[in-house]
C-alpha cells in the first residue's frame, strides 16, 4: 500500500512540475545589434488642409484609423469631430460635434473602429467611450464599471480594439481632504460592450499631495505608459530603464518576455532643462511652478505598434522623432511575430520636419503625416492650463500658426 501511495505521489509531483514548467513565460533575448538596416520611402497618396485647401477645415488632428475599404477616420481634438476621408482623399462625411449630449464629444483622446458601421472615441474626463454611427447618429456609450467612490473622478487616456477585444487605458481617483492627498488608480483592462472588466493587464496606484505639485519621473512611471494591442495579445513595457517587453494573453497571463542588451540614452543638461522648463500650472490666474525630479537617462522604449501582418514596431530612445534628421519620419526595430529581431527600419519622407511634424502609425504600410502638428497644437493649447501656458494679454501677441496638413502616405517596397 505504501509503495502504491509513493508511486502515486511521484506521478503527481512529476505532472505538477511539468505543468509549472509549461506555464512559465518564454524568454526571448534579442541580439544587441540589429542584423540588418533597411531604408524605405513613404509616398504621398493624398493630402487635406493647408493654405490651398478651402474645402476642409482642420483644428488639431492627432489620431486616425483606416478601415478595410480604405476610408480614413481622423479625430480632431480642437473641433471635437471626426472627419471621414474616402480612398481618393476627399471628405465624405463628418461625425459629432462639441457637447455633452448623446453622440457629442468633450475632451476626446483617441479613436478606434468599433465595427464596420461605427467608430469609438475615448473621452478623457469623465472617462468613457462615445460610440458614433457612420450616419452621424449616436451609438451609445461605454463606461468602465469600476466607478470611483463618492467625491472621486474617472478618467480615460485611450482605447483601441482588435477583433472582439476592446482594451482601455483608464482609471479613477479620489481626494482625501483630511490628509491633503489624492490617490489615483490607473488600469489597463479589457472591457465588454457594457463596460464590465473582462481582464486586467496592468495596474498603477499613486498617491500625491494636493498642496505640493511634483513631477517625479521615477514615481510616475508605470507599465501602462507604453502599450499596444496586437492579435490576441497585449504588449507592455514593464521597466523604464530596460529594453523589455511583456507579451500578455487576453486573460492577463504573461505569455513571453522579450528583452535585449541595451544602454539607454544619457540626457544632456539641455535635455533636462527642457523637460523641467515645461513643468508648470496656471491656477486662478497664477503661475505655479512644479517641483521636478528628472532622471539622467531617457526611457529605453518610447512607442510600440503592431502591423496588420503581426510585426512589432519598436521605437527605442535613440529613434525618437526629435533626434532624427530632416527628411526621416520614423525609425523602428522590427520584431517578427515569432519574436525574431529582423531589422532596423528607417522611413524617409521628403520635407518631413522632426521638430514640427508628427507621423501616425496606421497598419505598418500606411501612415499619416501631420505636417505642422506642433505649431497647431501649441496654438490650441495657448491659455489652457497644462497645454500651452498662459494666454497673452493682447491676442495680437500670438503668432499665426502654420496651417495643419494631413498627408496620407504608403510605404514603397
Amino acid at each position: 500500500m505504501k509503495a502504491v501511495c509513493l508511486k502515486f505521489f511521484l506521478v503527481a509531483l512529476a505532472v505538477s512540475l511539468a505543468t509549472t514548467a509549461w506555464a512559465q513565460p518564454k524568454e526571448i533575448i534579442l541580439p544587441a545589434d540589429n542584423p540588418a538596416q533597411r531604408t524605405l520611402q513613404l509616398e504621398e497618396q493624398w493630402r487635406i488642409g493647408g493654405d490651398d485647401d478651402e474645402d476642409v477645415l482642420l483644428g488639431v488632428i492627432a489620431h486616425g484609423v483606416l478601415d478595410d475599404a480604405g476610408n480614413t477616420y481622423l479625430l480632431d481634438l480642437q473641433l471635437f469631430q471626426v472627419l471621414i476621408i474616402n480612398p481618393e482623399g476627399e471628405q465624405s462625411g463628418t461625425l459629432s460635434r462639441e457637447g455633452e449630449g448623446p453622440g457629442e464629444l468633450n475632451r476626446p483622446t483617441t479613436i478606434f473602429l468599433n465595427n464596420q458601421n461605427q467608430v469609438g472615441v475615448s473621452q478623457g474626463f469623465p472617462g468613457k467611450i462615445i460610440l458614433l454611427n457612420l450616419d452621424d447618429t449616436p451609438g451609445g456609450t461605454i463606461t468602465p464599471g469600476s466607478n470611483p467612490s463618492d467625491g472621486g473622478f474617472a478618467f480615460m487616456a485611450g482605447a483601441t480594439k482588435q477583433g472582439d477585444h476592446l482594451v482601455v487605458h483608464h482609471g479613477y481617483g479620489a481626494f482625501d481632504l483630511a490628509t491633503g492627498k489624492m490617490t489615483s488608480t490607473t488600469l489597463l483592462s479589457e472591457l465588454d460592450s457594457e463596460g464590465t472588466e473582462l481582464g486586467r493587464f496592468a495596474e498603477h496606484i499613486q498617491v500625491r499631495e494636493l498642496t505640493k505639485q511634483v513631477f517625479d519621473e521615477k514615481a510616475n512611471f508605470s507599465e501602462i505608459d507604453t502599450w499596444v494591442l496586437g492579435h490576441e495579445q497585449v504588449f507592455t513595457v514593464p521597466n523604464r530603464d530596460q529594453y523589455l517587453i511583456n507579451v500578455k494573453n487576453m486573460d492577463g497571463t504573461l505569455d513571453r518576455v522579450i528583452s535585449r542588451p541595451f544602454e539607454p540614452r544619457k540626457r544632456s543638461g539641455e535635455d533636462k532643462e527642457e523637460l523641467s522648463s515645461g513643468s508648470g500650472m496656471v491656477i486662478n490666474g497664477q503661475n505655479l511652478e512644479i517641483e521636478t525630479h528628472i532622471l539622467d537617462f531617457d526611457p529605453a522604449l518610447n512607442k510600440l505598434y503592431v502591423a496588420d501582418d503581426g510585426r512589432l514596431f519598436v521605437e527605442n530612445c535613440y529613434q525618437k522623432t526629435t533626434l532624427l534628421p530632416t527628411g526621416v519620419a520614423g525609425r523602428f526595430d522590427i520584431v517578427s511575430p515569432g519574436g525574431e529581431l529582423v531589422e532596423e527600419l528607417t522611413l524617409e519622407l521628403g520635407g518631413f520636419n522632426p521638430k514640427q511634424d508628427r507621423l501616425a502609425f496606421l497598419d505598418g504600410i500606411h501612415f499619416l503625416w501631420m505636417r505642422n502638428f506642433q505649431s497647431a497644437f501649441d496654438a490650441m493649447g495657448s491659455g489652457i492650463p497644462g497645454l500651452g501656458g498662459e494666454e497673452p494679454e493682447d491676442p495680437e501677441d500670438l503668432e499665426d500658426p502654420e496651417p495643419l496638413e494631413v498627408i496620407f502616405c504608403r510605404v514603397l517596397e
